[in-house]
């Protein structure tokens, strides 16, 4: 039997597990209208950032091509380009439109005022709303998923049992011909010659290894010894001793299916299995890069604890330590402690998060949404001019 889930058809022929109207700001000087507009227009769901003014050349690039991936994120029926200005809001707003979903400009240098450039706003973004709430879920199957693998606030409850957890998860959405992708590129080193094992074949392997020591180097070369800052303090709390120890933990979210794309920050996935998208460690900068990418949905464990979730993807948050699962509680999706306390298998646990999964991607809120906790920022590499 095919397994399924209940989600939206987009023009592009992908599946939105959540029906927003994105009000997305294009730089950090309209982040206050955008938010304005939100907080006036309900099923509308804001996307801010910082800077923009003033970046250039890669970080630039990086910042319109991620906005705009969020953007065109299944997730969102439609979506509202708060800019400044032309030439910059049509840098993202173009990109967005690709994908046939509407798409609406705000430029609120056009506008007599800030209250004025609110009011177009609300105007705009309520009419995008009202067309989205026409939208219905229909059956679709697994293979339509996209989903982010991630991990914060990792101790050795993680490695042990909650990432083999989401592992299971990850070859089960393979399996079903759906998609995975897998980030945190420091969080290889010392176990990047067994997950280069996986490559479907030598470009993608090499593909692969390029990152983790492209990404190494850039690091030494800027003075920074990644095996002295990793694993970081909370991990170190939680019983894990070095990179390469929490390296081999990371890994397991990948399960056991062969690596077949390896994608820079933001990109999308477009062939079927397990990929790799080089993005930083801190769970914000690489769950934005997900949810750019098209991830419809992201699986975080936490062992020690790490409450924030991703704006445009909703952020299931699994542990394994039972302690977390008491304190936390209400942070926490799922908890896998009887993998570790009980006789329960990795098996057992895992097709009960992806029954979790499913019901999610069918419109099962996770704790992050419903809290609010969620965060968006976006990669950069150089200063501001």
């Amino acid at each position: 039997m095919t397994e399924t889930f209940l989600g939206y058809e987009r023009p592009d022929g992908q599946m939105g597990i959540r029906n927003w109207v994105g009000v997305l700001s294009v730089m950090d000087n309209v982040n206050p209208i955008a938010a304005a507009i939100c907080q006036n227009v309900a099923g509308t769901l804001l996307i801010k950032t910082l800077f923009v003014r003033g970046q250039y050349g890669r970080d630039l690039e990086i910042t319109y091509n991620t906005l705009a991936g969020m953007g065109r994120n299944p997730n969102l029926a439609s979506i509202l380009v708060v800019g400044l200005e032309e030439t910059s809001t049509s840098q993202v707003a173009d990109r967005i439109r690709n994908c046939g979903k509407p798409v609406d400009v705000l430029l609120v240098q056009n506008e007599a005022g800030s209250i004025a450039a609110m009011a177009e706003g609300i105007r705009k973004a309520a009419a995008l709303a009202v067309a989205a709430s026409s939208e219905r879920r229909k059956p679709v199957p697994v293979s339509a998923l996209c989903i982010g693998v991630e991990c914060g606030g990792s101790d050795t409850t993680s490695g042990l049992a909650a990432n083999p957890c989401i592992g299971r998860v990850s070859d089960r959405i393979v399996e079903g011909g759906g998609k995975v992708v897998i980030s945190e590129t420091s969080e290889f080193l010392g176990a990047e010659h067994l997950f280069a094992e996986r490559a479907i074949d030598e470009t993608v392997r090499k593909a692969f290894l390029d990152r983790v020591d492209r990404m190494e180097k850039e690091a030494l070369m800027r003075g920074v010894d990644i095996r002295g800052t990793n694993p970081v303090a909370d991990n170190i709390r939680g019983g894990l001793t070095t990179i390469e120890e929490k390296s081999l933990g990371a890994t397991a979210k990948a399960g056991t299916t062969p690596l077949v794309g390896v994608l820079d920050y933001g990109e999308a996935a477009v062939i079927p299995g397990m990929h790799f998208m080089a993005t930083p460690a801190p769970a914000v900068e690489s769950m934005t890069g997900l949810a750019a990418g098209g991830c419809q949905l992201i699986l975080f464990s936490t062992g020690v604890g790490n409450m924030i979730g991703n704006m445009v993807s909703p952020t299931i948050k699994i542990t394994a330590n039972a302690n977390t699962a008491r304190r936390q509680a209400d942070n926490i999706d799922v908890e896998v402690t009887s993998v570790l306390e009980s006789d329960r298998t990795i098996e057992e646990a895992g097709d009960e998060l992806f029954r979790f999964v499913l019901d999610v991607a069918s419109g099962t809120l996770t704790r992050s949404e419903v809290l609010d906790m969620r965060e968006t920022a976006v990669s950069r590499f150089e200063p501001t001019i």
